[in-house]
């Protein structure tokens, strides 16, 4: 994990929620999955890193029934349809947590990110205006979309893209 993210380019750390190149911050999502809070699928091609997908619910307990995605994929891997299976895959972790709806957030600007996940349902529920600021200090917009979980057989199943084609990938790790 630490080379692949050490390894990411500036512009790609700037949405960075928590300094994910950072062993501390490794081992506490570490410990996260250990406690069965977050769950998270790895892509790798040649024994490399090249992406990952997680899902994290909520401790909180009036919240407990939300999830959030986090997904990253590397530079060099995006717009091959990586993101969007890991995606996939990750959103049939829903039932195992008992999530109702899933988040994921986003700067304004992601916009490859944003098609991503509209393609594959989850719909735009509120713009935060200057809500994130950057390792730089900029404040920037955030975008939160969110999709019901369905109560179907296969929550993966049922996240089929919604129409053409999935875009390139983008971080949602902002």
């Amino acid at each position: 994990m630490l080379a692949f993210t050490q390894g990411l380019p500036e512009r790609d750390l700037l949405f960075l929620r928590h300094d994910i190149t950072d062993m501390q911050v490794i081992d506490d999502w570490l410990r996260a999955i250990e406690r069965d809070h977050t769950v998270t699928i790895l892509a790798e091609e040649d024994d490399k890193l090249i992406g990952y997908c997680s899902l994290h619910r909520s401790p909180i307990l009036w919240t407990r029934h939300l999830g959030e995605i986090r997904m990253l994929v590397g530079p060099n891997h995006r717009g091959k349809g990586i993101g969007k299976s890991l995606v996939q895959q990750i959103f049939g972790f829903t039932h195992d947590f008992k999530l109702q709806k899933v988040m994921v957030k986003m700067m304004s600007t992601q916009r490859d990110a944003q098609t991503l996940f509209h393609h594959l349902g989850f719909i735009p529920e509120a713009l935060l205006h200057d809500w994130a600021i950057d390792r730089n200090g900029r404040t920037h917009d955030l975008i939160v979309m969110s999709r019901e979980v369905d109560d179907g057989e296969d929550s993966q199943a049922n996240m089929a893209v919604t129409e053409g084609n999935a875009p390139a990938e983008e971080s949602t790790e902002g």
